[in-house]
This record gives structure tokens, sequence and C-alpha cells, in this order.
């Protein structure tokens, strides 16, 4: 299969196809490398989305590992054409400041990005979550969504519902944990807090919150700290799912050897209306990205 095309319906019928084939016999389709040579590259590649058509994908590339570094990131954008995917392109609100980890609302009318470009006041900033909304084919100037949502810390990789709600991680307390905004009518966001129920902890990292459209399934990735407590996943770092229920999220499950190995799997990416799962890799080499058949743990 044409790693090229992967994201084509074609390509989407067929990793669906492989995924009925596989819980049939008990195995797993091996995840393939996505876009590579456009968005798998030498350098590291940060938080993927996709538009509602799937025809144009923004993501953050860096040279060398953020945050050890913390070098200027940038989002670029690429567009699918007949022959594949077409050569990145700087995002029209990025290149100037470090901006990475974009994330594009359900409806695709914005996008919540992270950002150190100053804050409206003139501070300087960590990451910060800023907004930009679609403007005709473009995309107007970026908004800093404010102290309710932002911190003296890193907020980073945020996804958003159909309600508005925002997710996100941050480290104002820290260590990284997941927390929640909601939208209000007028536009703003209520004070964030941490997400309800049994996904964070006190003694690991829990962040890359991806949540599904109905605001009911969470994916994100959880450190193990083999200094603090018994290694839970298959590496230090793991792709896990909690599902929200009465009390908030449910004790999150591990997705699994087939998609978690001994590397870092991270940034998990969701196309929802095709049961796609997009993750970051790192295999002792720079980040790439990789496409899965999404197959979540039963309740």
């Amino acid at each position: 299969m044409k790693t090229a095309t992967l994201t084509a319906l074609a390509a989407a019928a067929c990793l669906m196809a492989a995924s009925h084939a596989a819980s049939a016999t008990g195995s797993c389709p091996a995840p393939e490398k996505f876009a590579e040579g456009i968005a798998s590259t030498d350098a590291w590649e940060w938080r993927l989305t996709f538009t509602p058509s799937a025809r144009q994908m923004y993501w953050a590339r860096t040279d060398t590992f953020w945050p050890a570094t913390r070098e200027q990131a940038t989002i670029l954008t690429s567009r699918r054409t007949l022959h594949g995917w077409a050569a990145p392109q700087v995002a029209a609100f990025s290149g100037i400041h470090s901006d990475m980890d974009p994330a594009l609302s359900p409806n695709g009318r914005y996008m919540v990005f992270s950002s150190e470009r100053p804050r409206p006041d003139g501070r300087a900033a960590l990451m910060d979550l800023w907004l930009v909304e679609r403007k005709g084919r473009g995309w107007g100037q970026p908004v800093h969504l404010g102290g309710a949502v932002n911190s003296d810390g890193d907020e980073l990789y945020a996804s958003v519902d159909r309600a508005g709600t925002l997710y996100f991680a941050s480290n104002r307390d820290g260590e990284f944990d997941i927390y929640r905004s909601k939208r209000l009518r007028n536009g703003h966001y209520a004070q964030a807090q941490k997400i309800p129920g049994l996904v964070n902890t006190a003694a690991r990292w829990e962040f890359n919150p991806e949540i599904s459209p109905d605001g009911r399934t969470l994916l994100f990735v959880r450190l193990d700290f083999p200094d603090s407590l018994p290694d839970q996943g298959y590496g230090f770092g793991d792709i896990y799912v909690s599902r929200l229920g009465a009390g908030g999220f449910s004790e999150p499950v591990n997705l699994g050897p087939c998609v978690n190995t001994e590397w870092d799997e991270f940034h998990p990416t969701v196309m929802w209306n095709r049961n796609l799962l997009f993750f970051a890799k790192d295999i002792g080499m720079p980040s790439d990205f990789y496409v899965v058949p999404l197959d979540l743990p039963r309740r």
C-alpha cells in the first residue's frame, strides 16, 4: 500500500478491511509510516491535524528535539492532490514565532495551537494556547486565549470537541496533567480545570489529549517513570484510552501492542469518521507519523 495515498478513501477502506481481518485472526496490522518525505522526514514531526474533508493537513516541525532545545517550531500545511500530498508550506500565521501542536475544530472553522509568541500585553511567554479562525480560504489573526486557559507554565497539545470544550496538557502544577475549559457563548473560555475521573495521576505525566467530537472518548499519552512506580506500559510513552462516565473519565486502558511498543508512541490524532489513528513514534531518531486502524478496547 502506498504511504503517499494512505488518507485517500480507497486506502482507508483497505485499512478498515485489514482491521476486521485482524480482529478475526487475533492479530493486527502493523502501523504504516504516513506521508513519507512530506510529513515524515529527517526532522522532528509534531501533532498532526486534518480538515474535515481530510484534503488538507497541518503539523509542526523542528530540527532538534523539543523541548530540550526549545528551538523555533513551525506549523506546516500540505494539500492532498491526485498524486499524493503536495510539498509542505509554512502556515500563513506561522513562521515567525515558535508555534506547534495545531488542532482543528471538528467543523474546521478554527484552530487552536501552542505558541511562544508574546502575549497581548507584550510579556514573554512559554507555550500558551492561541486560536485562529478561518477567514474565507485563509486564516485571520491569532488570538490569545487568556488567563482562564493559560498559565505561567506550558500549555500544549489542544483538542476540541463539537461543543467547543478545549482539552489540553499543562505543567502549571509541576507535572503534566490534562485540563479542560468550556467555551462560553461569548466566545471566551471558562477557568480551566483538571479533567474529572481517573486519568491524571500524581507520579506520571498525562498529556497529548485527543478528544472525540462527542466529548466521550479520550485518547492520551502517559509517561511511566520507573523510579516512581512500576512500569505499566510497553515503553516509556504509550497511548491510552479513557471513556467519560457519570464520575468522570474512566480508568485508562492501554491501546496494546497493536499500537504501543518498547519505543515512545505519542501525539495521537484520530480521523473519527474513518476510524483511523495517526500518531508519532520515536525509534531512536527524529519522530515520524504512523497510521493504523483504530481498534479501541471494549469497555
